[in-house]
């Protein structure tokens, strides 16, 4: 199936989507768990569908969840959440603390799909909506040994390495 941009539309994700999300969202699950199975895990596949229709019913003002349909097929979908500027935030280190933010939370394209711009049309419709309800910059984490998120958020979306997050397992 050739994809163009055109044919790709973003909407809010609304109840109904969950089979859709779920198969999203073990295609990527798979993905991950292959490059580092002791960080990643294929997500239980029995009630996942459930699970995305539960959440996809509770309203929260600060999250927004949206998906990508080529036709009428759920290929990809992102998530994010404002997080407030912090009223302490001139006590800080960090300049961002002050600042209203966009957190991305999870973009996850079905992999025939990937390249044909239904992430970018995906983070577009988050920053947009981060935008428009005062958030000045956005912030995400990825996987670095992933060869397709890094060079996607650093390349074609204009996301910039700002700090590295570790962990070390207790």
């Amino acid at each position: 199936m050739t994809v163009r941009a055109v044919d790709i539309s973003v909407r809010p994700a609304r109840p109904g989507d969950g089979a859709g999300l779920a198969r999203a969202w073990l295609e990527a699950g798979r993905y991950y768990a292959s490059l580092n199975p002791d960080l990643f895990q294929v997500p239980e596949e029995e009630g996942l569908s459930e699970h995305f229709e539960r959440a996809l019913a509770t309203s929260r003002p600060d999250l927004h969840h949206v998906v990508a349909e080529v036709g009428d097929r759920i290929v990809g979908s992102a998530v994010g959440r404002l997080e407030p500027a912090l009223s302490s935030a001139r006590y800080q280190l960090q300049r961002h603390l002050g600042h209203r933010r966009l957190v991305v939370d999870a973009v996850v394209v079905e992999e025939r799909f990937r390249g044909r711009g239904v992430g970018t049309r995906l983070m577009n419709a988050l920053e947009e909506w981060g935008r428009r309800r005062g958030a000045t910059l956005a912030l995400l984490d990825t996987y670095p040994e992933s060869a397709l998120s890094l060079p996607f958020f650093e390349e074609r979306a204009g996301y910039h390495r700002r700090s590295v997050r570790l962990f070390k397992g207790l």
